[in-house]
């Protein structure tokens, strides 16, 4: 990974999605380096516990105990890799989704959502939902053809806080928790839930000092207050 390193110090931009890419190949070269030297390493290993004497059946044990513990190592460095390239990717795929001009209720296919979410499939958008982790809405009059509002992909909303406000929020059905979302709330002073998780307006306009605070805590704390609201939003609808 030195070229990466090399242009990264002269100042140069680099492109996360090449910097993971190359960090995937670089990984597998390795690995399969690595193969012949521990094979190598291994029959010296063998030959001086022979020599010592050990029996064959043994040591034939022990080689591919050591052998299946090695490649199942392998495998978990692998996959974890594998996992981090998801999570920079879904990022990635956020951020993009997420203009400073974009409409938050932006309607959009089970597909769409998934490809805003870092190339999700639609089944895996319709089980997250089914989990209690993304929630759509039906338009009046249809019967199907169900849409998930964009900012379900956004930075800062996707994941894990759309999960937890959802949780605060109860079993409610994509109706109300959209319009839970897309209200300016008394209990957030005015701001939507949207642009309090978010951190910044969606919507210019004038804020009063304590609001403007708000915005500026950190992530943890605005997403305490959402939830706060979410559960004061919830005990109203049961009351």
């Amino acid at each position: 990974m030195s070229n990466v390193r090399s242009s990264a110090s002269e100042g140069a931009p680099v492109d996360p999605q090449a910097w993971l890419v190359h960090a995937e190949r670089t990984a597998a070269d390795a690995v399969r380096k690595l193969k012949p030297g521990r094979s190598a390493t291994s029959e010296a290993h063998a030959k001086a516990l022979s020599q010592a004497g050990v029996p064959p059946d043994v040591l034939e044990l022990l080689q591919s105990w050591v052998e299946v513990t090695v490649d199942a190592r392998i495998v978990q460095r692998h996959l974890q890799l594998r996992r981090a390239i998801e999570d920079v990717q879904e990022g990635a795929a956020q951020r993009e989704a997420q203009d400073s001009s974009a409409d938050p209720a932006q309607p959009l296919s089970a597909s769409e959502l998934g490809q805003a979410l870092g190339g999700l499939s639609d089944e895996t958008v319709r089980v997250r939902e089914r989990a209690g982790e993304l929630f759509s809405v039906l338009r009046p009059g249809r019967k199907r053809g169900r849409e998930y509002p964009a900012f379900q992909a956004w930075s800062g909303i996707a994941g894990k806080p759309l999960a937890e406000v959802l949780a605060a929020l109860g079993s409610t059905s994509g109706t109300v928790a959209y319009g839970f979302f897309t209200s300016p709330t008394d209990l957030l002073g005015g701001l939507t839930p949207i642009e309090a998780l978010i951190g910044k307006l969606t919507n210019p306009r004038n804020l009063e000092p304590e609001v403007q605070q708000l915005l500026s805590d950190d992530a943890v704390e605005r997403l305490k207050a959402v939830e706060h609201a979410a559960r004061a939003y919830a005990a109203t609808l049961a009351g």
